[in-house]
């Protein structure tokens, strides 16, 4: 039971894996506690580019280091060099291939368990830190840091869990086989959780099936707030931009955004506004290509307001697995803030919205012609009418100023417990 101190505040410690730059969803949620009484403070990890510690609106970040993970990190790197020099004339000297598959299988599995040595020193480092803050509820951002918030919470406090994905289906290139261990971890750990909540309906059912979650799981809809700007602030009336904002990374189909650009109508373009790995391969691909530009990105903050000078905001990720495929991305509620009529991969959740509402098309992201002939009917001038009409009552409906409330409601019902 949590007994508080008469008008003590009720501390929460948020856990989550990355550096807090750029986490729309663990910012929101801080902010909406802790400018409503609540003690705060989130737990991270400390990267070249962030501060140990940083105070935001309603809250605390208190990022963390170990030196041995560094250090461990560091034995890895050089344990696996890199691959670009040209492999070297086989010689009657060298071993058979035999012990060169074996010597190569062994560097493999003692990179795999300095990998795994250097994630378990960080979160040993994130548990005595998360310890420290002596939180009523501790919150886990994921199936990665699940475990720090169970240990962290002893006996007597709480745990909320908040699964932005399905994690175990949602990792790249992993064999099946440790797909399984994950989700028997996340089923043995969601047990001891006191809630869990996630990003839509369709995750939500996954989870209960999946885990056997007698409870409620609370659906909270990852909005941007309102934004508050009536009139787009589109500056090119003789082109039709179509806005794709965030990370280059693989299985959103970027690269098929970029072919589509051949079957483009003259009056269309299409703007990248981004960073990520797959930067490099994506200019190549538009190198030749009028209608393709890159934009330097923005401030998490700014996004909303950035996209205001598109026509279309355009979401076009690959069905390539179950996390994916059931995928609700930020950006579909920031362009709906943003006033942007969009088009998207025709996926379970995406459709939902914007059919139900009529506020964009969809097509198939496999397919470069079909995302072509969606943002040709897109950007012509009576179906964005349309769908802008339309779009000013949607905005209404998801904001963060609605979702904000249930997580209100949930943390204000642990005072009681």
């Amino acid at each position: 039971m949590l007994e508080l101190p008469t008008g003590d505040a009720l501390r929460v410690c948020m856990i989550v894996s990355n550096d807090m730059l750029n986490d729309p969803r663990v910012s929101r949620h801080a902010e909406a506690l802790g400018v409503r009484g609540f003690k705060v403070t989130v737990v991270c990890p400390l990267s070249e580019r962030t501060n140990r510690m940083e105070e935001r609106t309603g809250y605390e970040i208190r990022r963390v280091r170990s030196e041995l993970f560094d250090y461990v990190k560091t034995m890895v790197k050089r344990r696996n060099p890199s691959q670009t020099s040209p492999p070297k004339a086989q010689t009657a000297s060298q071993p058979p291939p035999r012990l060169i598959a074996r010597k190569k299988t062994l560097a493999w599995l003692k990179k795999v368990i300095l990998t795994l040595v250097s994630i378990l020193l960080l979160q040993l480092a994130m548990v005595r830190e998360a310890r420290r803050t002596r939180s009523h509820v501790y919150c886990a951002n994921d199936l990665d840091t699940l475990p720090i918030a169970l240990i962290a919470a002893g006996f007597d406090a709480k745990v909320v869990y908040d699964s932005h994905e399905l994690w175990p289906d949602m990792l790249l290139g992993i064999p099946e086989f440790y797909r399984k261990i994950l989700r028997s971890l996340e089923k043995i750990s969601i047990k001891r959780t006191h809630a869990v909540m996630t990003v839509n309906e369709l995750i939500a059912d996954v989870l209960k099936s999946r885990y056997s979650i007698k409870c409620p799981v609370l659906v909270v809809y990852n909005t941007p707030a309102t934004s508050g700007m009536n009139q787009p602030q589109r500056t090119n009336r003789d082109s039709k931009i179509v806005l794709y904002q965030g990370l280059f990374m693989p299985e959103r189909g970027l690269e098929n955004l970029v072919k589509s650009s051949q079957y483009l109508l003259p009056d269309v373009r299409i703007v990248l506004r981004g960073y990520g790995g797959l930067e490099s391969e994506l200019r190549r691909l538009a190198s030749r290509r009028r209608n393709v530009r890159f934009d330097r990105p923005v401030a998490m903050q700014e996004l909303v307001k950035a996209a205001q000078s598109a026509h279309v905001g355009v979401v076009s990720y690959l069905p390539t697995n179950l996390c994916n495929y059931l995928a609700s991305p930020n950006k579909l509620f920031e362009y709906i803030q943003a006033g942007l009529p969009i088009a998207a991969s025709d996926m379970p959740f995406m459709r939902k919205i914007i059919l139900e509402n009529d506020i964009g098309v969809l097509f198939d992201p496999r397919d470069p012609e079909s995302i072509a002939r969606a943002l040709n009917k897109a950007t012509r001038t009576v179906e964005l009418s349309r769908y802008r009409r339309n779009l000013t009552q949607v905005a209404e409906k998801y904001n963060w100023e609605n979702e904000s409330r249930k997580l209100l409601s949930l943390y204000s019902s642990f005072k009681h417990a």
